[in-house]
């Protein structure tokens, strides 16, 4: 018996997304030594996609809606780590010019003079408030699935995932690999901290396998579009995630992960990537285009 499936539009945006970096792979077979592992990146995150809308439109159980609800956040993480593979052979490292931008600012280099008035006690704190990135969008969401409040859920869902895919269009248009590789010989030593910070950034640095991540600061952009929403729909919650969105805004410069118009970037990546949210699904809550929860 055929199936009709009809597709949400995080779907579909994740659908042309992967084609076009697929095209991208393809035109440039010749520079990618490791293509056919990112090919195939693309070609099983898509039917593993297609599967779960398969699963959920046949059999429309409340874990295959679940499964297909959650499947657009599981699968940043496979199209983020392929860019490893792809942005360095393409574009070369244009952090010479962010160094420009930053010190024409603020006339020295924002990451070598914070090191004077940061504490290993700070960094720990900033550290800890940095990892939490991973975790914002999957809080905000579980709030959200326990009040029942499925299209929200999928309409942050949508804005996160299209605030990732466009700092992904800026690591390769502005691929650059930031402070912490770059202005090693102007810093006194690494920002180390006291209690877990050391442990903590070693830890996020050896599960990146894509390091030119720094412009836009992703997590700036997805940092605020979870606040955000989180004002709209949990004020509670989101008295909660403010002070630690602005200690993880705060850890991307005094870590030296980023340099401050990275960050700059990220408030207009946020900005961007929730009009076109807002614009691409009107009205989510009076007229919602998807199933029923």
């Amino acid at each position: 018996m055929m199936v009709a499936i009809k597709l949400k539009k995080v779907e579909w945006l994740y659908l042309f997304f992967l084609l076009g970096l697929s095209l991208l792979t393809t035109l440039n077979l010749a520079r990618l030594p490791q293509w056919p592992q990112v090919l195939a990146i693309y070609g099983l995150t898509l039917a593993s996609y297609l599967l779960i809308v398969l699963l959920d439109t046949r059999w429309p159980f409340k874990f295959f809606e679940l499964l297909r609800r959650w499947a657009p956040y599981a699968g940043i993480l496979p199209v983020f780590q392929s860019l490893g593979h792809i942005t360095h052979h393409i574009r070369p490292d244009l952090d010479l010019h962010l160094i420009a931008i930053d010190h024409r600012l603020f006339g020295v280099h924002p990451t070598v003079w914070l090191e004077g008035v940061t504490h290993p006690l700070f960094v720990d704190v900033l550290a800890l408030a940095y990892s939490s990135y991973y975790f914002l969008p999957v809080v905000l969401g579980l709030f959200l699935h326990l009040d029942r409040k499925h299209h929200e859920l999928e309409h942050l869902l949508l804005a996160v995932t299209i605030g990732f895919f466009l700092s992904y269009v800026g690591y390769l248009l502005v691929p650059a690999i930031g402070p912490r590789f770059t202005l090693t010989e102007s810093q006194a030593g690494p920002v180390k901290g006291w209690l877990w910070a050391n442990q903590i950034l070693d830890v996020l640095n050896a599960g990146e396998f894509n390091k030119r991540d720094c412009f836009p600061s992703g997590h700036t952009g997805i940092t605020l579009i979870v606040l955000y929403y989180a004002h709209a729909h949990h004020r509670k919650l989101f008295a909660f995630l403010l002070p630690v969105g602005i200690l993880l805004i705060l850890a991307t410069v005094f870590l030296r992960l980023h340099y401050v118009i990275d960050v700059l970037a990220g408030f207009a990546l946020a900005a961007l990537a929730i009009l076109i949210a807002e614009i691409w699904n009107p009205h989510f809550l009076r007229n919602p285009v998807d199933k029923q929860p």
